[in-house]
């Protein structure tokens, strides 16, 4: 099987080209930032990284979805609008995944660097092949059987 991967197509029309990613999922952002971590912004904008990155993350895509038996994804890049600092402590998404959009993940370029990037490939990828059989409750957030089977997925070199 040939999967078809590329760049998602997103309809953005805010003014500015900024959109809020949902995290009320996640409390761990609130506790972190109250001791001071720096947290992901929830404010992104689309990215355009540079082309050795995307053809990685195509390639670490394709792969996946091979192994995976998954027909077809995409990924759509973002960048949050408060970059993460250089150094020191922070906390946020490298990639995710969603169930409102079931063929697309999501990478945070500036959180995710090229040597990162194939295993955050892997483990959204490994999220996006557990929803194709399970129900959207099933495969929300990042934990129960759809995290065990990300991060086995992410970790195993096949």
């Amino acid at each position: 099987m040939e999967p078809r991967v590329g760049i998602a197509r997103l309809d953005i029309d805010t003014p500015d080209g900024t959109f809020t990613i949902g995290r009320e999922a996640f409390p761990q952002f609130s506790w972190y930032a109250r001791l001071g971590v720096h947290v992901q912004s929830d404010q992104v904008r689309i990215a355009t990284p540079d082309p050795l990155y995307v053809e990685s993350t195509l390639t670490a895509l394709a792969e996946a979805c091979v192994q995976l038996g998954v027909p077809e994804a995409y990924v759509a890049f973002v960048d949050t609008v408060i970059p993460p600092p250089a150094y020191g402590l922070r906390y946020g998404f490298k990639g995710a995944f969603t169930t409102d959009e079931p063929t697309v993940i999501w990478v945070f370029a500036n959180w995710t660097t090229l040597d990162e990037l194939r295993a955050t490939i892997r483990h959204e990828a490994a999220h996006l092949a557990f929803a194709r059989t399970h129900t959207a409750e099933e495969s929300a957030g990042h934990s129960g059987p759809s995290e065990d089977f990300a991060r086995a997925f992410e970790e195993a070199e096949i």
